[in-house]
């Protein structure tokens, strides 16, 4: 495991991460911001290592704008930017909230549960003892954390490497070990503190190679398995290849026949503002050493 490339692909997201959510102002769009800070990504000799999520309000993920988007940020929006860098698969994964309106407190509750859960990793510490740190921090502020969102363990080209990180207490967890390396994001939310999927996808990820009658759509599977391997990409970034129209078409084709997996937008269940703080850490032997702080 090369924790060198982990650590510089962190320096990179957090000194983007501040760059990015600079960008975020009232009128400015969003398709603007999610391909600046693609461009910077790549610009410093790394790559995305998923498509930026930029979530409004009662959204929570995996909302990435397609190259049609023509929606800007408004005075009163929460926003949640969530970047993500890698260096030969080795991952950074940061996130943070911009309040454009009146949402202070629920931004510092999602904060405020991180900088608890990171100073409780180190070896021998269990993720539900985690989950609940978190749990208690956000419910101290008057909100809900957003229960079926976890934090997640990060592998060399794999953004879901198996063990999860809770953002609330359960009965079982699994036992943090020294140089496992963990992305850790609570969601607090001023709603019912669970998410559900929207029918809509925007980010997708290479599955398998199948067989699919339309060209488009084996065209599309050879690009993002050639140029993205495991790990999600955006409609945007395909959508040169071919119409909108027969995008879409290919892509459902795709899904249904299980060789792309869709990210569906998660918006909370009540439609509850929702905010979310994450950072990437490498468990050490007395604690853990945080990759992505600026």
């Amino acid at each position: 495991m090369d924790y060198e490339k982990y650590i510089e692909a962190g320096k990179i997201a957090a000194g983007i991460m501040e760059e990015g959510i600079a960008m975020i102002k009232p009128g400015v769009k969003l398709l603007r911001v999610a391909n600046d800070i693609e461009g910077l990504i790549e610009e410093r000799g790394a790559k995305p290592a998923f498509p930026v999520n930029i979530s409004l309000n009662a959204v929570a993920a995996h909302y990435s704008p397609d190259a049609w988007d023509e929606s800007i940020f408004e005075k009163g929006d929460l926003v949640k930017l969530d970047l993500g860098v890698h260096l030969d698969g080795y991952i950074a994964d940061i996130a943070k909230s911009k309040d454009l309106g009146e949402n202070k407190d629920l931004v510092n509750a999602s904060t405020e549960a991180l900088e608890n859960a990171i100073d409780a990793m180190k070896p021998g510490a269990m993720t539900n003892e985690v989950g609940a740190i978190i749990e208690e921090t956000i419910k101290g502020y008057g909100f809900r954390p957003v229960s079926n969102l976890t934090g997640h363990m990060l592998r060399q080209w794999n953004l879901h490497g198996g063990i999860i990180i809770p953002n609330v207490s359960t009965r079982h967890g699994d036992q943090i070990e020294e140089g496992s390396v963990f992305a850790i994001e609570p969601f607090a939310t001023d709603g019912a503190g669970r998410v559900v999927d929207e029918t809509n996808a925007i980010i997708f990820r290479y599955i398998a190679d199948r067989p699919v009658r339309m060209k488009e759509a084996r065209d599309i599977l050879k690009h993002v398995k050639t140029n993205f391997g495991s790990l999600p990409f955006a409609e945007r970034w395909v959508s040169g290849m071919t119409s909108r129209i027969k995008l879409t078409q290919a892509l459902r084709q795709l899904i249904l026949q299980k060789a792309l997996y869709a990210y569906h937008i998660l918006r909370e269940k009540e439609h509850g503002t929702v905010s979310q703080a994450e950072h990437t850490v490498i468990v050490k032997e007395d604690g853990c050493e945080v990759t992505t702080r600026a």
